[in-house]
């Protein structure tokens, strides 16, 4: 006998006023479940996102409108002519990070930064940003939140480009 069946025979076995109470018991525990389970943390995710994510775009547009700077740029030793890649590869050794840099020209690059928490990642960007002389032209974060975090840790994919 299949389980649907044995159930539909225990069902019909209670009384009328037993169905109604397991009813109500099992429309009220489903609701419950749905509550805390899925919709309680989905409503505090959006408020910690509405809170976050303007900080972060403001934090971004300063990255694009902020010129490079000029002492910093000039102390970076690179050897004339030498692609952004070479140059982002050697910054981020200088630092023992590790990311992958995928040359999309001599002076555009893919970088997909590790996984690091979203304030430390932007601030090695926007260090690597200055040191190369580059911009960023892409920008794509996302950010995974561990539950009862505040903060979480980005997947950071940028494109950077310098003028040739």
């Amino acid at each position: 006998m299949p389980v649907q069946e044995k159930i539909l025979v225990w069902w019909h076995a209670r009384s009328d006023r037993e169905r109604k109470i397991l009813l109500a018991w099992s429309v009220s525990a489903a609701l419950l479940l749905l509550w805390f389970g899925l919709l309680s943390p989905l409503f505090q995710r959006i408020a910690t996102l509405e809170k976050r994510v303007p900080q972060l775009e403001a934090q971004l547009n300063r990255m694009h409108l902020r010129p490079v700077d000029a002492p910093r740029a000039a102390n970076t030793a690179r050897p004339a002519g030498e692609d952004l890649r070479s140059t982002l590869y050697g910054l981020l050794a200088e630092r023992k990070l590790s990311a992958e840099l995928r040359a999309l020209s001599n002076s555009r690059v893919e970088m997909r930064l590790p996984e690091l928490p979203v304030k430390e990642a932007l601030e090695v960007l926007d260090s690597l940003r200055q040191e190369a002389g580059a911009r960023v032209a892409v920008f794509n974060v996302r950010t995974e939140v561990a539950s009862g975090s505040a903060s979480g840790m980005s997947r950071i994919v940028v494109e950077l480009e310098r003028a040739p």
